[in-house]
This record gives C-alpha cells, structure tokens and sequence, in this order.
C-alpha cells in the first residue's frame, strides 16, 4: 500500500509555498492565530500548548478510507495471534507478556475474550521513502489519544487561514478523530443496553471518563466531555477518586486510565475485571499492545506461506504489506542484525518513543554496546525491527518563545502517521492523524507537533476560498 505524505504537486505543496511566499510578519501573524485556535479547541498537554505544524498534510478520501481498512485488518490479525498464545502456547505467552501487572495478568487469565472487543486501537506508520509504501511500527490498544488533538489542528488551522463563517463550513465537512470515537462509543453502549431505557438514547445515559490526577491529556477528555454533552448524553470526567462504581446500567466508563496504575484487589480494579456490569471500554488489553506480539505476528506470517491457519487471507496479505520484518531480541541473531544500520531496537512493553535504539544514528559501535546491553535483560524484554526510511521535509511550525509571542519557523521534520480501529460491530473505519518531529522518533512528549490532516478536495477548497 503506497501513501504520499511529501506533497508532491497537490494542495499541501502549493498550501506550503503560499506560506513560504508570504512575508515574515504575515507568517509570524499566521502562526499564532492558528496555534491559538488549536489550542483553544484542545491542541494542549496539561498547561503547555502542543506545536502546531503550519504545513499541512492532505491524502486523498481513498488512501485515507485504505489506511482505515489496513488498520482494522492489522489489529484484527494481532488480535487473533494473541488468542492462539493465550489458547494453544501458553509458555510463549508467559514469555511475550511476563511484564504486565498483577491486574493485566489477571485480565489476559480470565477475561482476555472481553479484551478483544477493542473500542479503539492505534496503529503508527511511518512512510518508506521507497515508492511512499506504508509501514506499520506498533500498535496501541489502551488509550489510543489524540482524537481531540487532531480535530483542533484543522479546526485551528482552516480558522485561522480563512474568514469564520467559510472555515467552519470547511470544518464541518472533514474527518472528525472525536466524532468517529464518540460514534463507536456510544453505538457500542447502546448495543449493550446502557442508558434510560426510558429516555431516548443517548439522553439518560452517564459517561463517566476515567482519568489518573494530573493526567496531561485532560484537554482530549475535556472535549470528549463538551461533545457528549452536545449529543445529549450526560458526560463528566472522573479519578479513582471519585468514580461511581455501582454498576447502574445507565452508566458506562470511557477508560483512560493505565491498568497498571490500578490495584487488582482494589474496588477499581475488580471494576476492570467486570467491564460488562460496568459498560467499560476499552476493556483491559495492555498485551495487545505489547510490541513482542506485534513480532510474533511478524514471524507468523513469515512461516505462514500462502495460507494461515489463523488468519483470512485478506489479513495475511495485508500484513505481509504492511508490516516491517520484527523478532523479539531472543529470536535474532547478530548476523541478521549486522552492524545496525537497518536495525531498530525498542522495549517491548515501554511506550512514548522511550528506549529506543536506532542504529543509523548512533553508529555501529554504539548499537554493538546497546545490543550487548539488550541481550542481558530477562528473554523477551526487548524487540528487533526493521528500519523503515522515513525521510524528513522542510515544514513550517509554529513556535512560541518565553515571553509568549508566537512566529513560524522553517525546518525539516519527520512525519509519521496514525490511524484509528476498531473491533466493535458496525464501526466504520476509523481515520488519521499526523504527528512531525525532528528526529526519527515522532512523538508528542519527545517535543513533536501535530500536523492538521484533510482531504485533498477539502484543502483544495480552502485554497480556491483563499485566493
């Protein structure tokens, strides 16, 4: 599957040279109407405000609707890899996701079947610079964020580059991250009979959103609240504090909440393990995230040849596609790893872009030294991967400096690109967000920004309404 995200001869690239043809001050002037707008609508990580990426990303409706469909494939596959582990090779098992906590444990023991009904799951891209193929790094299944942080991107962005009644229509007619999760959500809730049966749904029904205190993400879960509310449904952010656990059917939890910063004995945590009588999603799943199953799905479908015992035959070839040559450190040996220079080197269980070893940028001795290092930790606590070439292209960002002023800055960034499933019935599939960095580890607290992404028919538009 090929994706262009280097804005070869369509809308981004002229959006681009427009701003790169305006004058400073002009820019500067953009740059901070736009990422004040952004983080008006929810661009922020608890009080300080996520770069916005003033260049922006559009893909046709097609490649976009593409990655969709890859994506629940991908996350269907390694969900059924993880079935057969739990099932038919728990030793491997026990190997693969010996780091969960007591509770995730006790999850994947018992209820791993209710972890499968996957609400929303992630899946992170990079772009091969080889023919623009797309090439998926891992997988999140906990608390897949930045749906808000999406939205407000272009929200920010069309607002700020064109008069407000013109943007909002613009608006209107794109992709919304939030508006497809609170879809899937509430479709998902109906269907298990929550809310006031009285009442017509969603009206009756309370969403209690569970968050840790402190949690820097509190902005998504903000505006998740403000749009349930818009719809009808009560809706309030909650700790473990002072979440209601009574098991009412006419409540239900949006989880965003590690479970392994929740005690299993604790009522919380025996509230994890029934998520049926609490109308919880997502439900405990922290192994399908674990990027030792994403390796084993890759050596699955390497032995699988032209049929799998496990998965359909559209998902086995979209994972051969899609999905990067990964082993579990254990299972590769330093001749297939050479010097490093197509070698990536990732926790298994860590996340946030932590512990990370690319070898292209640290040189051959230094990944020699971290291999070495690797290799003496317990079996299966790290993951090796194939580099995918993901080049960086100029991008204009706004920046702010101390004293709070805002301007654009010019500088070659990385892009990466996520894209949103789920598992539930009748969800649609779900769609994209773009992340750009510096370096090759895209991430947001690793001092990544957001990019706003559209259609190409919806920024053309803007572009014709500009001039």
């Amino acid at each position: 599957m090929n994706v262009n995200l280097l804005d070869v001869n369509h809308a981004a690239a002229r959006t681009h040279a427009l701003l790169t043809a305006l004058d400073k001050a002009a820019r500067d002037r953009f740059a901070g109407e736009a990422q004040q707008e952004a983080s008006r609508r929810g661009l922020m990580r608890g009080p300080d405000e996520i770069p916005l990426v003033l260049s922006p990303v559009a893909l046709p409706r097609e490649d976009l609707r593409l990655l969709g469909h890859a994506a629940r494939l991908l996350v269907s596959a390694l969900v059924k890899v993880s079935r057969d582990l739990v099932a038919s090779r728990p030793q491997r098992a026990r190997l693969l996701f010996a780091h969960l906590s007591p509770l995730e444990l006790a999850a994947l023991e018992g209820r791993s079947l209710e972890g499968e009904e996957l609400l929303v799951a992630r899946v992170d891209w990079f772009i091969d610079r080889q023919a623009g193929r797309v090439r998926a790094l891992e997988v999140n299944s906990t608390i897949p964020a930045m749906q808000i942080y999406s939205d407000a991107a272009v929200a920010g962005w069309l607002h700020a580059f064109l008069p407000e009644s013109r943007a909002a229509a613009l608006v209107a007619t794109s992709p919304s991250n939030a508006g497809w999760l609170l879809d899937t959500f509430l479709g998902a809730a109906q269907a298990a009979g929550r809310g006031d049966p009285s009442r017509p749904f969603p009206q009756g029904l309370e969403v209690q959103l569970l968050h840790r205190n402190g949690d820097p993400q509190i902005t998504e879960l903000q505006g998740l609240v403000t749009l349930l509310t818009a719809r009808g449904a009560g809706a309030r952010t909650v700790t473990p504090d002072d979440i209601n656990l009574d098991g009412d059917p006419r409540r239900a939890i949006y989880r965003h909440l590690f479970a392994r910063h929740v005690e299993k004995e604790s009522a919380l945590g025996r509230a994890f393990l029934e998520p049926n009588r609490h109308g919880m999603w997502n439900r405990v799943n922290g192994w399908l995230e674990t990027k030792g199953l994403v390796a084993e799905l890759s050596l699955h479908v390497d032995r699988a040849g032209a049929r799998s015992a496990l998965l359909t035959d559209e998902e086995l070839a979209c994972v051969r596609d899609v999905l990067p040559w990964t082993r579990i450190l254990d299972d590769a040996t330093d001749a297939e790893l050479g010097d490093g220079d197509l070698i990536v080197l990732k926790r298994s269980h860590d996340y946030g872009g932590k512990s990370v070893v690319i070898g292209r940028e640290v040189g051959p001795t230094a990944f020699k030294t971290a291999l070495a290092s690797a290799r003496a930790e317990p079996p299966g606590t790290w993951v090796a991967q194939g580099l995918v070439d993901a080049p960086a292209s100029d991008r204009w960002l706004a920046v702010r400096a101390k004293d709070g002023t805002r301007s654009a800055t010019q500088l070659p960034l990385h892009l990466d690109i996520s894209t949103y499933a789920s598992l539930l019935p009748n969800a649609r599939e779900g769609g994209s967000v773009c992340r750009a960095a510096p370096g090759r580890i895209v991430n947001i607290v690793g001092g990544g920004g957001v990019a706003p992404l559209f259609t190409e028919e919806v920024l053309a538009e803007a572009l014709a309404a500009r001039s």
